[in-house]
């Protein structure tokens, strides 16, 4: 695992989501069955996924990121207030929103999945693959219950020469994104390993490799 990097959130409240850019919240109305139902509904982008694995050292490469969503979600966050009427004053580690992660992205622009999937591989991790490296793993649907969005998956083979840069995402966007290694031998422990949150899709692509690849590089 490269070196971790340590960081806080300051001055943090909840509140009403306001002129929404990634997530927009709306209803089905229908009938089934002679019930009238109302289904609550959030409109998000399609997003990619790579699974990446360092061929000449035996390791899988991917990310490990702060997520508001899972830090919300922690014992940590039950002190965060809700919409105060001044600005707060508090300080909190991020650790407890942190992930591990395949290298994603949201399909956000025209590009095809496989572009944004070489794309964010190169601005998460600095590792340079072409489109032909790509392999297709499967195409999942996220949130099933909120919002359908498909993630399209895909894996990929690297050597260090083709990394050209530190990755870390996009400094003009805020991003922090550390990059890890996962040895080839504890990739099926990483995948159950709940100390190390992850989401489904990752689990599942350490799977897939390992019924369809884990004879390569011994």
């Amino acid at each position: 695992m490269r070196g971790r990097i340590m960081a806080l959130i300051k001055n943090a409240w909840l509140g009403p989501l306001e002129n929404p850019k990634y997530l927009k919240p709306y209803a089905l109305k229908f009938n089934m069955n002679g019930i009238e139902k109302t289904w609550e509904l959030a409109k998000t982008f399609d997003s990619v996924a790579v699974m990446i694995y360092n061929t000449e050292r035996k390791v899988f490469v991917m990310v490990r990121q702060f997520r508001p969503a899972v830090f919300c979600k922690s014992e940590a966050a039950k002190s965060v207030p809700w919409n105060p009427e001044t600005p707060p004053t508090n300080e909190y580690s991020t650790d407890p929103g942190k992930t591990w992660e395949l290298c994603a992205g949201i399909i956000d622009r025209d590009d095809s999945p496989e572009e944004i999937a070489v794309a964010e591989v190169y601005e998460e991790t600095g590792y340079k693959v072409s489109i032909t490296d790509l392999v297709k793993i499967s195409k999942v649907v996220n949130g099933v219950g909120t919002s359908g969005a498909f993630q399209h998956m895909y894996y990929t083979e690297v050597v260090d020469t083709d990394r050209v840069s530190e990755g870390g995402g996009l400094v003009e966007e805020g991003e922090i994104v550390e990059v890890v290694e996962i040895p080839r031998d504890g990739i099926e422990s990483f995948a159950f390993d709940e100390t190390k949150p992850k989401p489904p899709g990752c689990m599942l692509a350490c799977m897939w490799w390992l019924n369809n690849h884990s004879h390569l590089n011994k």
